[in-house]
């Protein structure tokens, strides 16, 4: 009832007891869970009920639902807060929690979490744990990417070892690893390969955006670059972005380093990365259609946020299935606002939702 209230965009625990009590006695509701009435609790035992959920059950009900929608090719992983969860409320002074997000990123879906109890400077540690989760990640020749944080020697070399494959960007949060890839590109006469999309711009908050990427590879062995604490650095990627406001004509240029084990093409590598920013557009969705930073979660906000997942999830699942169709929903072109609007004012809709079938 809770995910079903979600999808209809009610976003808070008041909002979403009050759409179960007024909603109660609808059939397509009974019908649904088999029911022939349907027994809404008080504000308290719904909030106690939801904060005593066993998240990891209920964690693994998603991964099992979500699993064979994914190709599991080339994934994203990125931690988000969970804002609301330090609240000093009835129950106890709690610190911010965060959710560590792995997302399939040729699907556009999270397919499995990892739950960061303390603060997000646990990022590190959750991910060692997740790539050792032989029930998430079982195959070889997987694609990570990451931002600068997860850059550290345990992760990529654990990665590698296990015959997968990581792009990691380098900041100054890894300052002499970054200062050494920028000293190897330099002693390179050429990149060894390019792509300029100056052709192809997009919009990004009202400018025009060109990415150039150069990759350094070393053509007469695999390394490219020799570091004692990283493993099998094959491929050194320099972007350089530019910013244009239409409007001004002002123009800013920023350089971003990122290094990867294994070797291939500068427009594969420029796919690769843009890709990666989908998990960014996830939490975008969480943040928009759910409101997920708006909510106050208290004690235990685990399990409202995996049902916020399961929601977005189903939108962008119809979405993949129908956004080049015309006609498909009443209100307008495919988007996943319009999805949400259709939950809105229709019931059968919404549950169809559940009934997706895989489209590959």
């Amino acid at each position: 009832m809770t995910l079903f209230a979600l999808l209809k965009g009610n976003t808070t625990f008041k909002d979403i007891l009050a759409w179960m009590v007024f909603n109660s006695t609808i059939q397509i509701l009974k019908d649904i869970f088999e029911k022939k009435s349907i027994n809404i609790p008080s504000k308290s035992t719904y909030h106690r009920l939801l904060i005593n959920t066993d998240n990891n059950t209920l964690e693994a009900i998603f991964r099992s639902f979500f699993f064979g929608f994914t190709t599991q090719k080339n994934i994203a992983i990125d931690g988000k807060w969970l804002r609301g969860s330090d609240i000093n409320g009835q129950y106890t002074q709690e610190s911010h929690k965060a959710i560590l997000n792995i997302l399939d990123k040729d699907v556009k879906i999270v397919f499995a979490h990892k739950f960061l109890t303390q603060d997000k400077s646990s990022e590190i540690t959750a991910l060692k744990e997740v790539l050792e989760d032989n029930d998430i990640f079982s195959d070889e020749q997987q694609i990570f990417s990451f931002d600068a944080l997860l850059t550290q020697s345990e992760i990529l070399n654990t990665i590698n070892n296990q015959g997968n494959k990581y792009i990691a960007k380098l900041k100054n949060n890894q300052l002499k690893l970054k200062e050494k890839a920028i000293e190897t590109i330099q002693k390179f006469d050429k990149p060894s390969d390019s792509v300029d999309d100056k052709d192809n711009y997009l919009n990004e908050n009202n400018k025009r955006v060109s990415r150039k990427v150069e990759v350094f590879q070393n053509q007469s062995s695999n390394l490219v670059m020799y570091h004692e604490k990283f493993d099998n650095i094959e491929s050194l990627i320099q972007i350089t972005k530019t910013l244009t406001d239409t409007i001004t004509g002002e123009i800013s240029v920023t350089t971003q380093y990122l290094m990867a084990n294994f070797k291939t093409t500068a427009t594969d590598f420029h796919q690769k990365i843009l890709q990666h920013w989908r998990v960014e557009t996830y939490h975008y969705h969480l943040d928009m259609l759910t409101e997920e930073d708006n909510h106050i979660a208290y004690k235990e906000p685990f399990s409202i946020a995996i049902l916020r997942s399961f929601a977005i999830n189903l939108y962008q699942l119809f979405l993949n299935a129908n956004k080049d169709k015309k006609k498909i929903l009443p209100t307008g072109k495919v988007t996943m606002a319009e999805i949400k609007r259709n939950c809105q004012y229709r019931d059968d809709f919404t549950a169809s939702l559940f009934e997706q079938k895989i489209a590959y």
